[in-house]
């Protein structure tokens, strides 16, 4: 996949993801050799919104952003959507047919059966809201809806890092935890759709406060936010941690991030060390159960959070094998997401496609 600039639109002539020339799509009594798709990615806060076009080939062929800086209700942000479908889909843009299906990635937990928006733990207004159906109905087509974390891992699987993988665990590291699993490129739901929320699983018994009101959880000691926070607020005594921070910063500490983190941390900075060591402590600890329970070929850590590379990924997999049988752990790979912070839109353009 060739990644566009990350402008307003981005013009025709993207490579397909996959690589891979598709003439058609068969889906029941539909035959598709022309038209196209709309992905939309809404953010767990509501503040950030991204939507494509794409041809039946799943190339983007224009796209819009629009990241807000503050979290919108419900209404402002569905009419933000409307507005940005409406930018990429203008009839100028339509010439090869007409949109077909709709995928939507959702930071929040999604029953994708029902197609329904259970909540956002990070904004109000969504609680049982039928999203599919809005789109459905605004649109005319067929509108298919999934957790962000889980488009990720099917975008991962299909033209990713985890091609030709038969179980693959994505983990996306950002203001919360998302966690997708993908069995033999499909992804797996659970019974009431909420496999792979990772980030609430419990690590620490009367831990640091989570999103969603539990303590302890991973989301609140190991996502993107939790790691820049606790070093934050602890280096508030430490005054060479501080002048370290605000040196790596350019004197803005709040814009700190988690690579910067974990380099403070390999330069020997204690307070940062003691940062890392706790993700690599408890995101190690869960991963490990996972691997136990689920024995995954391929890890891919995504997000902010996953902008350490290598140096996070280097002691989370020597955890894993401290802590896993030699069965479960010897042939599993750790990687860093191939598709970035363009994952979850991509997976929501594969997810209309795997509808077509």
């Amino acid at each position: 996949m060739t990644t566009q600039p990350t402008s307003d639109r981005t013009a025709a002539g993207t490579e397909a993801f996959s690589g891979q020339s598709v003439k058609q799509r068969n889906s029941g009594n539909l035959l598709a050799t022309q038209g196209y798709v709309v992905g939309i990615e809404l953010s767990g806060s509501g503040a950030r919104q991204s939507v494509a076009l794409a041809d039946l080939n799943g190339n983007i062929l224009h796209r819009v952003r629009r990241p807000q800086e503050y979290v919108p209700d419900s209404q402002s942000v569905l009419q933000l959507l409307d507005e940005m479908i409406a930018e990429v889909t203008k009839p100028d843009y339509l010439h090869d047919g007409r949109v077909l299906r709709v995928g939507v990635a959702v930071g929040g937990l999604v029953d994708a059966r029902l197609g329904i928006v259970k909540r956002l733990h990070h904004a109000h207004g969504w609680d049982d809201f039928p999203l599919q159906d809005y789109f459905s109905e605004k649109l005319g087509v067929p509108c298919i809806i999934d957790n962000n974390a889980n488009a990720a891992a099917l975008a991962e699987v299909v033209h990713g890092i985890g091609r030709g993988e038969r179980a693959v665990l994505y983990l996306g590291l950002g203001r919360g935890i998302g966690g997708g699993l993908a069995v033999n490129g499909r992804i797996y739901h659970g019974a009431t759709g909420i496999a792979g929320e990772v980030g609430h699983i419990v690590v620490k018994e009367d831990g640091p406060l989570c999103s969603c009101g539990g303590r302890g959880h991973l989301e609140a000691i190991a996502s993107a936010y939790a790691i820049v926070r606790t070093m934050i607020g602890l280096s508030i005594e430490y005054p060479e941690t501080e002048a370290a921070i605000r040196r790596v910063t350019d004197g803005r500490a709040e814009r700190i991030t988690v690579e910067q983190i974990f380099k403070l941390a390999a330069e020997g900075d204690q307070i940062a060390q003691r940062v890392v060591h706790d993700v690599r402590t408890y995101l190690g600890l869960a991963l490990a159960n996972i691997v136990q329970l689920v024995n995954p070929s391929l890890i891919i850590l995504g997000g902010p959070g996953a902008s350490g590379g290598e140096l996070l990924i280097a002691p989370l997999r020597e955890r894993i094998q401290e802590l896993c049988l030699p069965e479960a752990s010897q042939s599993l790979r750790i990687a860093q997401s191939s598709l970035g912070s363009e994952a979850p839109l991509v997976g929501a353009v594969t997810l209309a496609l795997q509808d077509l």
